[in-house]
């Protein structure tokens, strides 16, 4: 079976390495599959098909500049990946994806109009000092309950704390604030705007 030859690869066999250009297909696939089931996501975007579309164009729209500044880390074969922003970039990018349609055949639907008031409200949070945002971080179904979430942001921290500065992220999933909690994350608020699920801002104090 696949599951029992994914399960034979050791989390030490899986080494992280920096992402770039050539690897935007594969994290829109991967994307595809990690946030397959995500409240936030799929309240966005309950149609399948525009799901799939949206994976695809997701990485270019938002994280173009962990593109260029290489801060895209991914572990092992694609089985999971995480999306840094350095300090300085832009990061509310809100108003471009709420004017962003599905492309699907099947629909003719924007956004849902609570979606821009959601990620204008959950940004008033964000830090205004320089510091490290963590947009996405994704691990394959396959290969989850193996420590690769912790692995990454292990070794992402690690330079953000090189840096001595902050961490921020808006979790889109209660079920994820746990693992946040456990590398110091605090939650700043549950931002919620009419029927849309909640937003998680949460921030890491810089480190002494």
């Amino acid at each position: 079976m696949i599951g029992d030859q994914l399960a034979e690869v050791a989390l030490e066999e899986m080494t992280i390495r920096q992402g770039g250009w050539e690897d935007e297909q594969l994290l829109g696939a991967l994307l595809s599959v990690s946030f397959s089931t995500d409240p936030f996501v799929r309240w966005l975007m309950p149609n399948p098909v525009d799901f799939q579309h949206d994976s695809q164009k997701h990485p270019r729209r938002a994280y173009s500049q962990a593109f260029e500044a290489r801060t895209i880390f991914v572990i092992g074969d694609f089985a999971g990946a995480a999306a840094w922003l350095p300090p300085g970039a832009k990061i509310d990018r809100s108003e471009e994806i709420a004017q962003a349609a599905p492309q699907s055949a099947t629909s003719d639907l924007g956004f849902p109009p609570e979606f821009s008031e959601l990620i204008s409200q959950s940004a008033a949070y964000c830090p205004s000092e320089p510091h490290w945002y963590l947009g996405l971080i994704a691990v394959d179904p396959a290969y989850r309950g193996r420590g690769i979430g912790t692995n990454l942001m292990e070794h992402c921290l690690s330079f953000v704390d090189r840096d001595g500065l902050p961490a921020y992220l808006e979790s889109t999933n209660s079920a994820n604030t746990s693992l946040y909690r456990r590398f110091g994350f605090e939650q700043l608020a549950e931002v919620q705007v009419g029927a849309a699920p909640p937003r998680f801002p949460m921030l890491r104090p810089a480190q002494k």
